[in-house]
């Protein structure tokens, strides 16, 4: 048995379980990590999803900064302080030379209220006060002892020193059942966070790092999805519209449901205009569609539609496409996954349009794009939506660029443009697309006051 997290992901790949009954967890990290967060969510849960008592002990913050601090999150304690199964003991203003006498008495509350879940904010403070030997008579005789006996749980949450690896004085890891670090690195101009499991006994630990955000919601983990599907799934038949009569003959019927579409070319080649065809078109036909720019605001985006006559508000007033524009600086690839994820399960599209990968790239790292794209390919199959993508390369290669984005693509779409007697002239040919007899050839094409048009 065990105290589940309360968020599905975490207690079934992460710690699978939960944590064991009757154990002492380290929760370590540097400044606004989110260790607060993490251990005021393991025990808000316990009230709501479980039925659970829970303290937090605090000498980082008082009870109304606390208080605050978790209403903006969702988490009113306030409620179930007042229902008798929570209580706040604060010691933030106890002078150094009371600290043994606090500590009798935080005891002796325990063993008074029987607690399912226990937090302590922060060990570190209390280590800093008591001295090494001191801290592990409290961490091992006292604290534990008492946990294993009411078959408790409890966080010890520490402040690990920003560039070290080493927290206290070295014995807390060491006197507990589990250690969890929480990580964060800056890619770009944004930071990602990990969460690290290095000790849990009675637990088996999967894999030792998962990723995790802090959203307005609280703590949300990256949930690498799953296709679950049956050994000889019947394949997806049906094929949708590209929004461009004569490149649906030349992919000989549209796209497939379910496929991933990557249209790469140089700037100016019309890749939002290919991408806003796609969206409004498949809206007209009441399919739903969302749209995400990374790189022209709103109002850009609806007048490049109108200047094309592109029927956009009526796409907008058929309540089947939404249109939503993304600054990449910021979102971190987690949260950008969270978000597209969301628009995907409240909204049920057939197929989502982001407008560029080549924005998200000077922002997020290679490694962290791929990853993210690879599981939206994943999460986007499962559900039976399209994913398009665009992609800017100036490089006038003749050879497609090779990013993962290209590698997950069942169809690639390469635009060109030629300089020839003075005169713009563009090119399209389709690399590849998987199940479909597609065409072969370069294809001549213009962008009009009527969109895009393709010829032989």
């Amino acid at each position: 048995m065990g105290k589940l997290f309360g968020i599905e992901y975490f207690d079934k790949d992460i710690i699978e379980g939960g944590f064991p009954d009757g154990s002492v967890i380290l929760v370590a990290g540097e400044p606004g990590s989110g260790k607060t967060i993490f251990s005021a969510t393991f025990l808000y849960n316990g009230f709501v999803k479980f039925g659970d008592k829970g303290i937090y002990i605090s000498l980082s913050e008082t009870k109304r900064e606390f208080y605050e601090q978790m209403k903006m999150l969702g988490m009113d304690f306030e409620t179930f302080e007042k229902a008798g199964v929570f209580k706040f003991i604060d010691l933030v203003t106890v002078p150094a030379e009371t600290v043994q006498k606090e500590i009798e008495l935080i005891m002796n509350e325990i063993i008074k209220f029987k607690p399912d879940r226990i937090v302590l904010d922060s060990v570190t403070v209390i280590s800093n006060l008591l001295g090494r030997e001191m801290t592990r008579t409290f961490l091992h005789t006292m604290l534990g002892r008492i946990v294993k006996a009411y078959n408790s749980t409890a966080i010890l949450i520490a402040e690990k020193p920003i560039g070290k690896d080493s927290i206290g004085f070295g014995v807390e890891e060491f006197v507990v059942d589990g250690v969890i670090f929480l990580k964060s690195r800056k890619v770009g101009e944004n930071i990602v966070r990990t969460i690290e499991v290095r000790k849990m006994r009675r637990r088996r630990i999967k894999r030792p790092e998962y990723e995790y955000a802090i959203t307005d919601y609280g703590i949300e983990f990256f949930a690498v999805p799953e296709l679950k599907r049956a050994e000889y799934e019947e394949p997806i038949w049906e094929k949708i519209t590209t929004g461009i009569e004569k490149l649906d003959k030349l992919l000989e019927g549209g796209i497939y449901r379910g496929s991933t579409v990557l249209l790469v070319g140089m700037t100016g080649t019309g890749k939002t205009t290919f991408a806003l065809h796609f969206a409004i078109s498949n809206a007209l036909q009441g399919r739903r569609v969302v749209y995400v720019s990374f790189e022209e605001p709103i109002d850009q985006l609806l007048r490049t539609a109108q200047n094309y006559g592109l029927k956009i508000w009526e796409a907008l007033d058929s309540g089947n496409l939404i249109l939503q524009s993304w600054i990449p600086e910021a979102t971190t690839p987690l949260q950008l996954f969270i978000n597209i994820r969301n628009l995907i399960e409240e909204f049920k599209p057939v197929a989502v349009v982001i407008d560029s990968l080549s924005a998200l790239r000077e922002h997020i790292g290679d490694r962290d794009i791929s990853k993210v794209l690879r599981y939206l390919s994943i999460l986007a199959k499962s559900k039976k939506s399209a994913l398009y993508f665009t992609l800017t390369d100036e490089s006038n290669s003749s050879i497609v660029p090779s990013t993962n984005a290209s590698t997950l693509a069942d169809v690639i779409i390469w635009l060109k443009y030629f300089i020839s007697e003075g005169k713009l002239e563009r090119r399209l040919i389709i690399v590849k697309a998987r199940g479909s007899n597609h065409s072969r050839k370069l294809h001549k094409y213009d962008i009009t006051d009527t969109g895009v048009i393709i010829y032989e």
